[in-house]
């Protein structure tokens, strides 16, 4: 069966689309085109270079990206372009020299609006997709400042039904909005911030920018997803505490992926188009 694939950002939760792959080719289900938003964007880079699903999940296993994480300035932020340039090691330089079309989304700061990459410079591409406002460094693209695709598109289904008329199956990793804080109150201001970087944590405050950060998204990428449904619409229950930047944890979001995915794919496609699944 072949599909349309929308793969969501969520950081180190993206890696179990290295799960959903798995189950996918299982069951005899092929992308033929590909959307993805930051990390669901350069998991998607790998299908359109026509990687299996085994050679990707070896491609990050062999990165070892949590060795790439540089927690000297604020103990959460990441070296986004070691990390595209790791993996981009298995990529083609370009969009046009990729085996599948393949789109990803980013924001552009000036003009307040998403947009979608799916020309030119692939690596670039995938490093606008998933700087995130304060944590990673934006773009510079023809002219355009770009961040991070999941502020206003993190589960890009419009962008692959306007692709495409085959069924879409996405997949969403990001976390849910009620994910609770440990504010730790009772540790001073100053505690708060110094100690979590010499244990190798979040310090609160960019703990406190990301939750902000993820409430908005989640909220849009539900009207979004209102508004353009998918085919089929995948959800691994990851841990809620599970961070972007816990790239220490891969085999445990492949397998949540996996069993996930393996059991939403049950009969699909038997059923033919129609009402979104979602449950």
């Amino acid at each position: 069966m072949e599909i349309g694939l929308v793969l969501g950002g969520g950081g180190s939760r993206g890696f179990a689309h290295l799960g959903v792959l798995r189950a996918l080719a299982e069951r005899g289900v092929h992308a033929v085109t590909i959307a993805g938003c930051s990390m669901g964007g350069i998991v998607g880079a790998f299908v359109a270079a026509g990687h299996s699903p085994d050679r990707i999940t070896s491609a990050f296993r062999e990165a070892k990206l949590h060795r790439l994480l540089d927690r000297a300035r604020g103990g959460a932020l990441m070296g986004g372009r070691g990390i595209v340039s790791e993996l981009g090691k298995h990529l083609p330089k370009r969009f046009e020299d990729l085996e599948l079309p393949l789109a990803v989304t980013a924001v552009d700061v000036d003009r307040g609006c998403a947009v979608v990459l799916s020309e030119g410079d692939l690596l670039e591409a995938l490093r606008a997709t998933s700087a995130v406002p304060g944590i990673l460094a934006p773009v510079h693209r023809d002219g355009r400042v770009l961040i991070d695709g999941g502020l206003l598109n993190n589960v890009p289904v419009d962008v692959a039904r306007s692709r495409t008329l085959l069924p879409i199956v996405a997949v969403d990793v990001s976390p849910p909005r009620n994910r609770a804080l440990d504010l730790r109150e009772d540790a001073g201001v100053w505690e708060r911030l110094i100690q979590p970087i010499a244990q190798g944590r979040r310090p609160l405050l960019v703990e406190l920018f990301v939750k902000a950060y993820e409430i908005p998204q989640a909220l849009i990428t539900e009207t979004r997803l209102a508004i353009t449904p998918p085919d089929l619409l995948i959800r691994p229950p990851l841990d809620p505490h599970l961070k972007l930047e816990d790239y220490d944890r891969l085999e445990e979001a492949i397998e949540v992926g996996w069993r996930e995915a393996d059991r939403r794919l049950e009969g699909f496609g038997a059923a033919g188009r129609g009402s979104p699944a979602t449950a």
